[in-house]
């Protein structure tokens, strides 16, 4: 029995234990049974890369590496979320590097009353209609006649100024002065303060000198004095009916006008006293006798 080489070449293995050898052709031989069998080196080297994927597949999924990939994503943006909640509160963003856009030169400016549009009007509602009694108070003058008179009992019968022809028989007052107090206005027996405030809140008064004629009445106090005659005290801007019965509390005597006199005394009766009046400060007086029935 020889040493154990074969036709090509010495060898280490004997014929009958078999073996496998790669030659530096890039091809094995397999001695199996006293026989050789020829392998390309390809085929060996395509089980050995076989292997090594297999082997590369196991440790990936023992590994599993995208696992700690995801852990370690989600661990890096809890500490980047808790970072921004400690430096600006929980809706602190990083600012951006960029610098914001410059607005182009085309853009129109805001401000500019020439391009920005107008605000569209809002209708108004329609303004109150004025009260009537201001519209009357603001259309008398001085010289007006008024149907305005002392109704007995210390105020005026009308509400507010009427003009009325200056020689009506109803015209009982006329108009002196027009200002903006009742207290500026003169006193004295015969006269009276009109005052009336508007809607807006100003004032206006109208200075009223009462229009004696014959044949009006008036209500008086009378007393009877030691001699036999009377003293009384009129209410010379009131108004009476002559042929009335009653007369306003306080009084108790209706007087009818006999003469309204600018100087002079007044004409003396027989059957009745005459009495008189100083009205507007002297200007003019008041002869009147007491009505019976």
């Amino acid at each position: 029995m020889n040493s154990g080489e074969g036709p090509h070449g010495s060898g280490r293995y004997g014929a009958d234990r078999g073996g496998i050898r790669v030659d530096a052709r890039g091809r094995s031989r397999n001695s199996v049974a006293g026989r050789d069998n020829n392998t390309t080196y390809i085929v060996s080297v395509s089980t050995a890369a076989i292997a090594v994927i297999v082997g590369l597949v196991i440790l990936l999924v023992m590994w599993q590496p995208w696992q700690e990939t995801d852990t370690t994503g989600e661990r890096n943006r809890a500490e980047t979320t808790i970072g921004s909640e400690l430096a600006g509160g929980p809706s602190a963003r990083g600012a951006p590097d960029r610098e914001p856009p410059s607005a182009r030169e085309d853009d129109e400016d805001p401000e500019d009353p020439e391009t920005s549009p107008s605000p569209t009007p809002s209708a108004s509602p329609p303004p109150d209609p004025p009260d009537p009694a201001d519209v009357a108070f603001a259309s008398v003058g001085v010289g007006t006649c008024l149907n305005v008179f002392d109704d007995g009992w210390g105020k005026l019968n009308q509400e507010r100024p009427v003009a009325v022809d200056c020689g009506a028989g109803f015209a009982f007052s006329k108009v002196t002065v027009v200002t903006t107090s009742a207290s500026d206005c003169p006193g004295g027996a015969g006269r009276w303060g009109w005052g009336h405030v508007n809607d807006d809140g100003s004032t206006v008064a109208l200075c009223l000198d009462r229009v004696f004629t014959a044949g009006q009445c008036f209500p008086a106090t009378l007393s009877k004095q030691a001699d036999g005659s009377l003293r009384g005290e009129g209410r010379l801007f009131s108004v009476w009916g002559c042929d009335r019965t009653q007369v306003p509390k306080g009084q108790n005597a209706i007087m009818a006008i006999t003469a309204v006199l600018n100087g002079g005394g007044c004409p003396r009766r027989t059957d009745r006293q005459t009495l008189s009046w100083q009205v507007f400060n002297g200007a003019a007086t008041v002869c009147a006798v007491q009505r019976t029935n």
